[in-house]
């Protein structure tokens, strides 16, 4: 799909979106190209409109439920009818650009998830998790950026994988204030919320785990990378190098949740985008597949049955 095929307004909006929403992303788009990039913002879009279905503020969450419910029938259904916005412009996206529809409706069950009460209890709901709200979306990049070779799609699924985990790190407060607590670890939200002293240590190891896990899926993300057309190389490394840091820089300050967000200032990008140069170089010179690129299949042992997971 090209900027020509949706509205001015639409396109706007989507990168507007990205701008504000996702900026390391949309960092990472300038390396894109003009029309990958208007893709990919479309999808950003898509997938933080629902999102925002699913985190409003609606006391009775029956209704949330069943706007998300209907919007997965509209994209799969061969003749919806009042068809949501969000929805069309998924189905725009399945069939302009190939994207996964199994891997869209995936995504609505995450969502879903976070509709009821979220106090995961073990590793495996957690990483089936965030296979479906983030996973997924490395599943429909790879269809963006023109990935032609399934085995690309496990790759994919870790660094959207791996992404997801250090976003749940960094906003374990920020969550709890929405009555959810995904790390598995056996604290009352109420408790999150309040951060009292008694909790900090047990919840920063937790924290911790998460992270050390993460940096196993950045690295098989990262292998992958040679299974991209060049020309995406480069913007899929800076969005992984930049989101890891965010999760490095909370561990160096001895993951001390309860003092807010981590963040990665402009002009930090702005230096590690140079100092990844190097590294960049030898990503474009990869061959494809990537050299030593086999998946770990161990790293998918919670995602049993899961689109795209099992290959």
């Amino acid at each position: 799909m090209s900027a020509e095929t949706v509205s001015a307004t639409v396109m706007h909006q989507a990168m507007a979106t990205l701008s504000a929403n996702g900026k390391t992303f949309y960092w990472a788009s300038f390396f894109l190209g003009r029309e990958k990039a208007a893709v990919a913002a479309l999808v950003y879009s898509c997938c933080r409109q629902l999102d925002d279905i699913a985190d409003n503020d609606i006391p009775d969450k029956e209704d949330t439920r069943r706007m998300l419910c209907k919007i997965q029938r509209e994209i799969v259904q061969a003749e919806p009818s009042g068809i949501h916005p969000v929805a069309s412009l998924f189905r725009h996206l399945i069939h302009a650009n190939g994207l996964d529809a199994a891997a869209v409706t995936s995504l609505l069950d995450g969502l879903l998830q976070d509709t009821h009460l979220v106090q995961f209890s073990h590793q495996h709901e957690l990483d089936r998790y965030c296979y479906r709200v983030a996973g997924t979306v490395g599943i429909m990049m790879c269809a963006v950026l023109g990935v032609r070779d399934s085995k690309a799609a496990p790759f994919a699924i870790d660094l959207g994988i791996a992404m997801q985990l250090t976003n749940i790190a960094r906003d374990v407060l920020e969550d709890a204030c929405l009555a959810r607590r995904y790390l598995p670890v056996d604290i009352p939200v109420e408790a999150l919320r309040d951060a009292s002293a008694s909790t900090r240590t047990l919840v920063a190891e937790a924290i911790e785990l998460q992270l050390e896990r993460a940096e196993l899926f950045y690295t098989s993300g990262i292998a992958g990378l040679g299974y991209l057309p060049r020309g995406s190389r480069v913007a899929i490394y800076l969005a992984a190098v930049l989101y890891r840091a965010i999760g490095r820089k909370l561990r160096n300050k001895g993951c001390r949740w309860w003092n807010g967000r981590v963040t990665i200032p402009m002009k930090q990008k702005l230096l590690m985008t140079i100092l990844a140069l190097p590294v960049l170089v030898r990503i474009l010179a990869q061959g494809k597949p990537a050299p030593g690129a086999t998946h770990n299949r161990a790293l998918h042992c919670n995602l049993k049955e899961l689109p795209c997971a099992d290959m």
